[in-house]
């Protein structure tokens, strides 16, 4: 979604709904969409970070559909949001399961050989569930 100055993000991890980090896009102004998956082209990685965090990276082969919210940000608050945001994580494209292209966290390919794969859970609040 694109506007009068709104944009989409898509948060995998401790930005989601009853995480820790959810309040950074709230105090933003963001507004909740949806949950959906991402589109079977991504791996899921608890990163080795403290506290732990997942990172999402888009693979050639053997990719997985990743379960993601979409918050709706303006313009102004997504500049804000993105200063927040520490490496070894960004912003990127990220392809939905429906096919549209919305933008979301993405994690640099650095960390990945230092992370474990949890892309069998589906998404980090299933791996959190079932750790």
């Amino acid at each position: 979604m694109s506007d009068n100055n709104i944009t989409s993000v898509a948060v995998c991890g401790l930005h989601m709904t009853g995480f820790n980090l959810n309040s950074q896009l709230t105090n933003l102004g963001a507004t909740y969409q949806k949950t959906v998956n991402s589109a079977p082209i991504y791996k899921l990685y608890a990163l080795p970070t403290f506290p732990e965090k997942p990172g999402m990276a888009r693979v050639e082969s053997n990719g997985s559909s990743i379960e993601v919210e979409v918050w709706n940000l303006s313009y102004d608050a997504l500049g804000k949001f993105l200063t927040m945001i520490p490496s070894p994580l960004g912003l990127g494209k990220i392809k939905l399961e429906d096919g549209s292209e919305v933008t979301g966290f993405i994690c640099e390919p650095y960390v990945i050989s230092h992370s474990y794969d949890i892309s069998i859970y589906g998404g980090w609040r299933n791996y959190i569930k079932n750790k």
